[in-house]
């Protein structure tokens, strides 16, 4: 029934100009998967298109990113958020929204800064590195780890190739 979707089926159903003029400007911005079993915020290129089922978050300043990827807000956002079957949704009106960043002095945000642009850098290199490697895959290591469970060999193999211990630390 809608023009749009019949007369231009090869394009995205919906240009979204709200999205693209958060972005506009932006070299980065931060996206998660609305659903996914591990909530991972990381830095996406702004050439990069997103699709529907990302959550965007309109800024390129790592201490957002390192916030967001922070332990108090992955617990925010599990609390406030949904679930799908197991896994947990991210309703962004739900889960960032309403969540109090901090109050913290210029050189506590460039700690956070810095060591959320590490954390991205790390994840993308290692990824880069060894193409099989999934996200995924290193966060289920890290969260054994976490649990103080043991690992498989295929488990210490993610755990040795992803440096998942520098995930950790």
């Amino acid at each position: 029934r809608d023009s749009q979707f019949r007369n231009k089926w090869w394009l995205f159903g919906r240009s979204r100009p709200e999205l693209r003029a958060m972005v506009r400007g932006l070299r980065r911005y931060i996206a998660t998967v609305e659903t996914a079993k591990h909530r991972i915020f990381q830095f996406e290129d702004s050439a990069v298109l997103p699709e529907h089922k990302l959550v965007v978050i309109g800024s390129d300043d790592a201490f957002i990113l390192g916030v967001v990827s922070s332990r108090i807000h992955i617990l925010w956002s599990l609390a406030r958020g949904a679930m799908l079957e197991d896994r947990p949704v991210y309703p962004k009106t739900e889960c960032f929204d309403p969540f109090a960043f901090p109050t913290c002095d210029a050189a506590a945000q460039e700690r956070i800064r810095k060591i959320a642009e590490e954390l991205d850098a790390h994840r993308k290199r290692v990824q880069s590195q060894h193409p099989g490697l999934t996200l995924t895959g290193m966060y289920n290591v890290l969260e054994k780890l976490r649990a103080k469970e043991a690992l498989s060999a295929k488990e210490k193999q993610i755990h040795d190739t992803g440096l998942v211990s520098v995930l950790r630390q």
